[in-house]
Order: structure tokens, then sequence, then C-alpha cells
């Protein structure tokens, strides 16, 4: 019986890889190499994008073998599958035989283009895909940039690869990735094997790669602590890298951010705070003139513009907004920075310390004011009627275009659609009779590609107004608060070797808030 039983079963098991292996067969058969290619639909150049292919009736993209997979170091879900590299000078795949849907993006700047196929009888040798543009940054001296970037748990040479070919698909001419330092788990960490500074073995990409570093506390592994910031287009690390026994297994939380920030800077370092709101220590470092540059949505979409963003500015900070994707690229987020002259990585991120820059992953933004661009300061000594313009362009509905004024939205202008492209436009007449700051956002929940939720939202236009800035005193006394707030969370959860030291570390916030209400003591009553 058991004789007959082992026959059956090994019979069953050789039918099973009869079956299998004539599948394969099938299945290569049915399909046919082709190389794709994306163009500029105006101009006729070849760009490089992503593209995804789908079988007729069936709702899940097929994998494209040969070319790259944008989604790398990703969680795929039924909303975020199938997307593939295809390079400014194409890529070679295998595309099925029959009828099929193949999409084409080029960064941000294009429509997703979507063409129906049939390839039963013909099978070409090349398919080229005409994308139109919606908007050309160039022509505004506009250089997208991402500011922070790290890759783990992936080869050397998939990192290469990776490195190489996903900005240039994205449309990126800047791109940094950065030194990050976690106790054991970093020794996954692919990207902190470059060297620091300029990437020279990437200039062919087109895409300017520098390697600086992020400097981080943490209490806790993952968790809250003074905060994180990137230390951009520096000539070495500043060590410690990490600090809090939390990320780094040693030590204690003797040691704020504030001295690995006076060092880069002494390296002519960028400094840029990480993660929105994240981090104890942030409102100190703002308030004394230690940040460049404020990253928003970089690895999540902690906390909104008005919790710490505005906060800031309506208390006189000069703060460029900032972006990019923390953890593999997630996203389509980046810095449009404006660039007059020759691009180069100081170039770049002097034009977003100047302010002359927005932050999207959707619609590309204008903002003016007397026709006086984002970043400008304007000084006015009697009131006077500014006109404010803003518009947005982009392939999603992203819903509203707001301007924002001290604050506070004081014009909503919804997006329109024509020909697969949203618009809007506001213009408007404010009287300014104090000072004031201008900025432009969008307002919506609707998501791009990728499957993030859209957000733009620019730098500020500044007016001062008889020599002041804005300074409005409940702001200031809510940041007051907050850093209250820092100071006992720091004195319940740190890790001293003695109150000596804690009180040392604990002084940044003290001076920084005696400052503050200096301020409020000569404005407010």
């Amino acid at each position: 019986m058991r004789k007959i039983f082992l026959s059956a079963f090994s019979a069953f098991i050789l039918g099973l890889c009869v079956y299998h292996q004539a599948d394969g067969v099938k299945k290569e058969q049915e399909s046919f190499t082709v190389k794709l290619n994306i163009v500029d639909a105006e101009t006729g150049e070849r760009i490089g994008g992503i593209v995804r292919v789908y079988r007729e009736g069936d709702d899940s993209p097929i994998v494209l073998t040969g070319l790259y997979d944008r989604l790398k170091g990703l969680k795929q879900t039924a909303t975020l599958a199938g997307w593939h590299v295809v390079p400014a000078a194409g890529g070679s795949t295998s595309l099925p035989k029959g009828k099929g849907r193949i999409e084409a993006v080029s960064g941000l700047e294009t429509v997703l283009a979507r063409e129906d196929f049939d390839f039963s009888k013909n099978m070409p040798e090349e398919v080229t895909l005409k994308v139109r543009t919606i908007f050309r940054p160039e022509e505004r001296q506009l250089i997208a940039g991402n500011t922070h970037l790290h890759l783990m748990k992936i080869t050397q040479e998939d990192a290469d690869e990776y490195l190489k070919l996903i900005p240039a698909a994205d449309r990126l001419k800047v791109m940094f990735i950065s030194y990050l330092e976690r106790f054991k788990v970093d020794e996954e960490y692919i990207t902190n094997r470059y060297a620091i500074g300029e990437l020279k073995q990437f200039n062919a990409t087109g895409v300017l790669f520098n390697n600086g570093e992020e400097h981080r506390h943490n209490f806790e592994g993952f968790g809250q602590g003074y905060g994180h910031v990137m230390f951009l287009n520096i000539n070495q690390l500043v060590k410690p890298v990490s600090i809090g026994p939390g990320i780094s297994g040693a030590g204690n939380d003797e040691r704020p951010l504030k001295p690995g920030i006076e060092e880069a800077r002494k390296q002519g370092g960028t400094i840029i705070w990480c993660h929105n709101t994240n981090g104890f220590e942030k409102t100190a470092n703002a308030l004394a003139g230690r940040l460049d540059a404020l990253n928003v949505f970089d690895g999540s979409r902690t906390g909104s513009f008005e919790d710490g963003y505005y906060r800031y500015l309506n208390i006189g900070l000069r703060l460029p907004l900032s972006t990019g994707t923390d953890w593999f690229m997630y996203d389509f987020a980046r810095v449009y920075a404006n660039v007059p002259g020759k691009l180069s990585v100081p170039a770049w991120l002097e034009a977003v310390k100047a302010g002359r820059c927005q932050a999207t992953n959707g619609p590309l933004l204008s903002l003016t004011a007397d026709g006086k661009d984002i970043g400008h300061v304007e000084n006015l000594d009697q009131p006077k009627n500014v006109n404010v313009e803003l518009t947005a362009i982009g392939r999603h509905d992203f819903q509203s275009l707001q301007l924002i004024h001290n604050g506070k939205v004081i014009q909503t202008a919804p997006a329109k659609a024509k020909d697969g492209v949203y618009t809007a436009r506001i213009q408007r007449e404010v009287r300014i009779e104090e000072p004031a700051w201008f900025t432009a956002r969008i307002d919506t929940e609707h998501k791009n590609e990728l499957d993030k939720q859209l957000f733009a939202h620019t730098s500020p236009i500044y007016v001062d107004f008889k020599g002041k800035r804005v300074f409005d005193v409940e702001t200031a006394r809510v940041l007051l608060r907050e850093m209250e707030e820092a100071r006992d969370a720091i004195k319940a959860r740190g890790k001293f070797n003695a109150d000596a030291a804690r009180d040392q570390l604990l002084a940044i916030y003290d001076e920084t808030a005696k400052e503050l209400k200096e301020k409020i003591n000569k404005r407010g009553k």
C-alpha cells in the first residue's frame, strides 16, 4: 500500500513540475523583448521617467524584467505597485503579447500618459511613449533637489544603480544622501559606505550628489529626543554622529545638538532641521539662528505648518522650507530652488538659505508681491496696498490654492481641470499697515502616483514695516510654553551623571527663553 502511495505521490510531483515548466514556456512565448523610450511630446527630446504595464482585464501591473524597480525598498500595495524606471537612453524589457495598457510619467513636470496597445500580431522592437509637459521649471531657473535620503538592506551594487537611475528619472538635479549611525542596526545602512562630500562618480547621471550627515539625539532607538538635523556640504563627519544612549547604545543625554551644529557651521555646512515639528531642541536652535531651513514631511507628515513653521515666521524668523524623503525615495517630494547662473551644490544651497524655494510633491507654485518673487524682503515706511499674485499647476487635483498672510488663510481658489492639467490662480490687493509675510500653499487630501498625500508650500515673501518684522506676542508665549514642556520632558527622561551636567544642557533653553521674554516685554502689553 505504501509503495502505491509513494508511486502516486511521485507521479503527482513530476506532473506538477512538468506543468510549471510548460506554463513558464507558455508565458515566455506570450511575451517579447522591446525597448521602451519616453520622449517630450513637444520637443521630441528623450527623457527619463517611470512606467507600468497592465494586461487587459488585469488590475495588477506586471513585473518589467530588465528595468529597475522604482519602488525598491518600499512596501508595495494594491495602489502602489508596478512602477519601473526608464532612463533617458531607454530601457529594454519584456511586454506581453496581446492587449493591455501602459502608463508613463516623468517627474512632476508631465501629465500621466496612458496608451492602450495590441501586440497580438505586431510586436515592435521599440515602443516610444510621448508625455506632455505641464511646466518647465528651468524656464524660471528652478532646480529640483532632495535634501534627505538613506538606503538600507540592499547591496552596494544595488545602491549604485538606485542612485544612478531613480533621482534622474524623477528629474531631480541635486541629491543629498547622509551618513547616519544607530547602534548595531546601522550595519545595514548602505549609504554610510559612500565618502563624505561630493560624489563625482554619479556626475554622468546629470544629478549633483553630495553626502552629508544626519546628526541626531534620541531617548529611545526610534522615539523622540532633542531632534534630528542635516549637515549638508560638509568636509568630514561631525562626531559623535548620534548622541544619547537610546540611539548610540552608550553614554548619556548630556550633549545637546548645539555643539554639533556649531562644528558643522565651521566647516561651511548648511544646517537643515528634519521632520517638521519633531525634536525638543528645534525652537531653541531656530530662535538662536542656528538653522538654515526647515524640512517638512521628510519621512512622514508629522505635524502641520501651523504647529511650528508659522509660529517661527510670526515672531520674525526668516526660515525657508525644504524637504527630502528620508528612507528610500518613497515620494516625488522635492525642493525647487531658484538658482541663477551655473548650478553647483553650494549655489543650490545658497538659494535655499536665501528662501528662493518651495517644497512640493505635486504642483508647482508661484508667488509674487508687487512683482517681487519668493524670498524677497520688502521695506515699507508707510501703509500701502500690495498686489499679491499666486498660481499652482500640476497633473493632480490639488483641490485648492491658498494665500497665507501672517499665518492665516485670506483667500482660496479651487483647482480647475483642463486637458488633464489642474491650475489655480489668485490675485489680490492686500493693505499693509504693519509687518507681514505671505506664502502660497495647496490644501488637499488627494494623493499622487506613489500613494502619498499631496503638498506644496512656498517659502515666504516678507514685508518689514518701518524697520520692524512681524512679532506676535501670543505666538511667542506659545513657544515659551513649548520650551518649558521640553525642559520638563528632558528632566524626566534624560540620563545625566550629575545635576550640574543636566543644568548646563537646560541652560540652552533658559537662555533662549530669556531672550524671547525680553522681546515680549518690549513688544507686548
